[in-house]
C-alpha cells in the first residue's frame, strides 16, 4: 500500500478535517505512527500517554515563566502528536475499541482542564487581578463553544455524507453490549467502571433530547441539496475546531506571549464564529428541506 493511500485510510473524512490537522499535524503523526506501527503499542496505551503529557503541560504552565512556558508548549505539542497518533493507529490496525473512543475523550477534558487550570494559576500568581483571571475563563468559555460549534456542524454533515446516525442512540446501545461482553468474561474491572460511569453519561444526554432528534428518524433536508450548499460551509467551520486553538497556543507559549492567545480567541475567533453562524444562517435557508 503506497503512503499516501496509507495517509488517507489513516484520517477520518478529509472534508471535516481541519486544516492545520490535514497539512500538518497528521502528516507529522503519520510519520510518527509509521515508526510505532510494528511494535505491540495499543491506541489505549497511546491515549494515555497523550494524558501524562497534557498533565505535565500543565503543571508547567502554572509555573508563568518564560522557561516554563517554553517546555510546555513542547509537551502540549507532544499531548498533540499521541493524541492524533491513537486513532491512526486504531484506524490502521483496526484495533479500535469502544472504550478507546472513552479513554481519548478522557485524555481530552483532563488535559484541557488541566491547561487552563495551570495558565488560571500562572496569571492570578503574576497579577492577583480578578480581570486577568477572567480573562483565561473567557478563553476557556469561548473555546468551549468554538470547538462545541465545530463538532456539531461536522457531525451534521457526516451524517448527511456517510449516511450514518452520529447521535447518542447508537453510542448507548454499542456500549451496552460491550459493557455486558466485559461482565460475561469477568475482571477489566476498571474498563467496566468506566463504560459503567460512560453509559450514565449517555442515558442522560439522551434524556434531554428532542425524541425525533435521538431516534434520527428523519432529516431536515433533501441530502443532495444539503451537500451542495454546505461543502464550502464545513471547510469554513473547521478552520475553528481544537486544532486551531492548541496550534495557536502551542506558538504563544513558545514567543511567551500567553496573553495574545487570550486575545485572539476572545477577539478574532468570536468574531469568526459570529460571522460563520450567520452565514450557516443563510446557507440553510437556501437549502431545499425535507416536506
Amino acid at each position: 500500500m503506497g503512503l499516501l493511500k496509507q495517509y488517507k485510510q489513516s484520517i477520518k473524512m478529509v472534508e471535516v478535517e481541519e486544516p492545520f490537522d490535514l497539512y500538518f499535524h497528521r502528516i507529522v503523526s503519520f510519520m510518527f505512527v509509521k515508526l510505532i506501527l510494528p511494535l505491540p503499542i495499543t491506541p489505549n496505551q497511546i491515549s494515555l500517554a497523550a494524558l501524562f503529557m497534557g498533565i505535565i503541560s500543565g503543571v508547567l504552565f502554572s509555573r508563568g515563566t518564560e522557561q516554563g512556558n517554553f517546555q510546555a508548549a513542547i509537551f502540549y505539542g507532544l499531548y498533540y502528536l499521541l493524541d492524533l497518533s491513537d486513532g491512526q493507529v486504531a484506524r490502521l490496525k483496526k484495533n479500535g475499541t469502544p472504550l478507546g473512543r472513552i479513554i481519548d475523550g478522557i485524555a481530552d477534558y483532563v488535559t484541557h482542564l488541566a491547561i487552563f487550570t495551570g495558565l488560571a494559576i500562572a496569571t492570578w500568581g503574576a497579577t492577583h487581578s480578578m480581570a486577568q483571571l477572567g480573562l483565561v475563563l473567557v478563553t476557556l468559555a469561548s473555546l468551549l463553544v468554538h470547538v462545541v460549534l465545530f463538532d456539531y456542524y461536522r457531525n451534521r454533515y457526516l451524517e448527511y455524507a456517510l449516511g450514518e446516525v452520529s447521535l447518542y442512540g447508537d453510542d448507548l446501545a454499542e456500549m451496552t453490549l460491550e459493557h455486558q461482553r466485559m461482565s460475561n468474561e469477568g475482571g477489566q474491572w476498571v474498563s467496566r467502571l468506566v463504560l459503567s460511569i460512560y453509559l450514565k453519561y449517555l442515558k442522560v444526554q439522551q434524556a434531554i433530547l428532542p425524541e425525533k432528534d435521538a431516534d434520527n428518524t428523519a432529516k431536515a433536508f433533501e441530502t443532495e441539496s444539503f451537500l451542495e450548499h454546505n461543502r464550502l460551509a464545513i471547510r469554513l467551520w473547521s478552520f475553528m475546531g481544537s486544532s486551531l486553538h492548541i496550534t495557536l497556543l502551542i506558538v504563544m507559549a513558545l514567543l511567551n506571549q500567553i496573553s495574545w492567545y487570550y486575545y485572539a480567541v476572545i477577539g478574532a475567533i468570536n468574531a469568526y464564529a459570529v460571522l460563520m453562524l450567520a452565514m450557516q444562517v443563510v446557507v440553510d435557508r437556501k437549502t431545499i428541506k425535507n416536506t
